[in-house]
């Protein structure tokens, strides 16, 4: 189910950006967005825009206001990973 595979990209990277997730798995940005706004739902995940203390330079290496992949969202797995 591509909701879990999600969640263990998610909490495997730690932080990823939308334009990561869509791209992994091959969907819109707009349907990545929908999905992984289930585990924001549920308190699992956790957004952060370029404005806040989200750091592109954790995602894809460059700094977010010269960033090539525009990382303009960028989720972050809220707990630490369970067996």
């Amino acid at each position: 189910m591509i909701l879990s595979d999600i969640k263990d990209y998610i909490q495997a990277q730690g932080q990823v950006s939308l334009k990561d997730i869509a791209i992994r798995f091959d969907v819109a940005e707009d349907a990545a967005e929908e999905m992984v706004a289930h585990w924001e739902r549920k308190g699992k995940v956790t957004r952060l825009h370029k404005e806040e203390e989200a750091s592109c330079e954790n995602v894809c290496g460059q700094k977010c206001d010269s960033c090539p992949v525009q990382c303009t969202m960028i989720f972050i797995w809220n707990e630490a990973e369970q067996p």
